[in-house]
């Protein structure tokens, strides 16, 4: 069972108009992934090492696959922030 914290049900409340912990799908997963992304204000730099995307992508909430190329980590956090 999912624990759920102030930020989740705040997504709820702005998605779905109620503050109930049923509610919780993937628009409300994916609103706060957003609202993250606001707050984090990245800027990528193509200079960083796998690990420091790595973990600038925890930060923003996904988990990328340090066995792909750096330049497709970094579209994969850019693809986030553009989505949004």
């Amino acid at each position: 069972m999912i624990e759920f914290t102030d930020e989740m049900l705040d997504a709820i409340q702005a998605v779905k108009g109620r503050r109930e912990p049923q509610y919780w799908d993937h628009q409300c997963r994916r609103y706060m992934e957003k609202k993250r992304a606001e707050t984090c204000n990245f800027y990528i730099n193509k200079n960083l090492t796998k690990d420091e995307l790595e973990a600038k992508g925890r930060e923003l909430g996904i988990e990328l696959d340090k066995r792909k190329s750096k330049d497709k980590l970094i579209a994969e956090i850019d693809n986030l922030l553009k989505k949004g």
